[in-house]
């Protein structure tokens, strides 16, 4: 699906405020909310727009710092690994990596024993070689545009 400017500027304000009226965009935009309802479903159905949701401000509910993994994996099993790994209710992004490990995985973190079981639960995955951790702490802000809980 190739974007025009509508379709951007529609993303743009649904980035702001994922509840902003498709009467408010039309109106915003100077284009008819039939328009605007069109091409969120055009954006939804081929996969432009997978959801909308509440983005929480971790500190806020308990979290403390944000923490990264770096999983090193068996080669063949990247892929299972990281099925796994995504699942985990308090991971937030996971990804396959060219570098140094084979996949990253950032988590919100509400204390150290925490943080602990998350690395134990990672390293008792089967095809887990190791996991190594770095640590964001006292400054935690998250792009709400970006980063879901």
């Amino acid at each position: 699906m190739e974007l025009d400017e509508i379709d951007l500027q529609i993303l743009e304000i649904l980035k702001e405020d994922a509840r902003t009226s498709f009467r408010e965009i039309a109106r915003r935009l100077k284009v008819s909310p039939d328009t605007v309802s069109n091409r969120y479903k055009g954006l939804t159905k081929n996969g432009v727009i997978i959801t909308s949701t509440v983005v929480i401000d971790p500190s806020k509910i308990g979290y403390s710092f944000i923490t990264r993994f770096g999983i090193d994996v068996k080669p063949a099993y990247s892929s299972q690994v990281l099925e796994r790994v995504i699942q985990i209710p308090s991971v937030i992004v996971a990804s396959k990596l060219v570098g140094g490990h084979d996949l990253v995985a950032i988590s919100v973190i509400r204390d150290f024993e925490h943080l602990c079981d998350l690395r134990d639960a990672m390293l008792e995955m089967p095809f887990v070689d190791k996991v190594e951790l770095g640590m964001w702490i006292k400054t935690m802000k998250l792009s709400p545009q970006y980063f879901l809980i």
